[in-house]
């Protein structure tokens, strides 16, 4: 596909034919359980029954097979050996592949998913679908797909064996700067080194879709709280070394994210685990009330006074 032109959204950046705003009459694109969403804390449930998702396999770097760049996105082709499990899940999933969402190194964000209006530099998702079902037959069930979503945030604090995962898997940029391009991935790093010290029992669930066409409601989110630190050049590889044509001189990928959607009737769950998260952003939207409470009080115990 060659992009003719490529224009500027709020929410990405993509060819003039195939934008966002072009979405509406492709698949599922219009429905009501579309993603992503903002996650607005003080409307979201706790779960006391959400625990730490299960992962197996997901420390082995062989089964990142290879990458391609497939002109809006880097896409890593999974083995086999990787599931995830846990609490909420209707089974066990099978990890497919993973890719990355980002805008336009760190001082432009581009994380799909926000968390009370915040963007992150970049969003991670791992591509999972039940009983290792092939992705046809997965987006033809409610439940069919379960996507793992890390915020990854550029940072000079990023911890150094995190940071050296990232940049190792980074190199792998340059093998596939043309869309089209794939490579077979000869790494001796696995997704647990990507996902650094990440909290797997402290995260947000909901109903949604997949966030390119034909967005098919057919996805369990499971969004992590704890954004992955990584060194900032990193997050800058991915909008400098990536075309989204196949072309060397063609536009750069970069703001390849969809705008938020409307969260509709649906609910957002929160894990076990961040119950005491919740409570804190509770009150820090309360002190207003909290003020008014004291003028109440100040002008009303004068008249007691007398």
């Amino acid at each position: 596909m060659t992009l003719m032109m490529v224009f500027s959204l709020a929410g990405g950046c993509y060819a003039s034919s195939e934008g966002p705003k072009t979405w509406i009459s492709l698949g599922r694109c219009n429905g009501k359980r579309q993603s992503p969403i903002n996650i607005i804390l003080s409307e979201v449930s706790h779960n006391p029954s959400l625990g730490p998702v299960s992962l197996v396999g997901y420390e082995n770097s062989k089964e990142l097979r290879e990458i391609k760049n497939t002109g809006k996105t880097v896409d890593v082709h999974l083995g086999d050996g990787l599931h995830l499990g846990g609490f909420g899940l209707p089974a066990r999933y099978t990890a497919k592949s993973f890719h990355l969402h980002w805008g336009d190194g760190v001082f432009q964000p581009g994380s799909e998913h926000q968390i009370d209006g915040k963007r992150y530099s970049m969003e991670l998702h791992i591509v999972h679908t039940k009983n290792n079902m092939n992705m046809s037959d997965a987006v033809k069930d409610p439940k069919g797909i379960a996507v793992l979503a890390f915020f990854v945030e550029g940072s000079e604090k990023a911890q150094s064996k995190t940071a050296d995962a990232w940049e190792s898997f980074a190199k792998n940029l340059k093998k596939v700067s043309k869309k089209g391009e794939d490579e077979d991935l000869d790494s001796s790093v696995s997704l647990l080194d990507l996902m650094g010290s990440t909290d797997l029992a402290r995260y947000y669930r909901y109903p949604g879709s997949l966030t390119t066409p034909g967005c098919d409601e057919a996805v369990v989110w499971t969004i992590f709280a704890e954004p992955i630190q990584v060194p900032p050049k990193v997050v800058k590889k991915f909008s400098s070394e990536l075309s989204s044509t196949d072309s060397s001189k063609g536009p750069q990928l970069k703001n390849n994210f969809r705008p938020v959607q409307k969260t509709g009737d649906r609910k957002v769950e929160a894990s076990d685990a961040l119950k005491d998260h919740l409570s804190s952003a509770a009150f820090l939207v309360s002190p207003p009330v909290v003020f008014i409470l004291f003028l109440s009080i100040t002008t009303f115990v004068p008249f007691l006074s007398v």
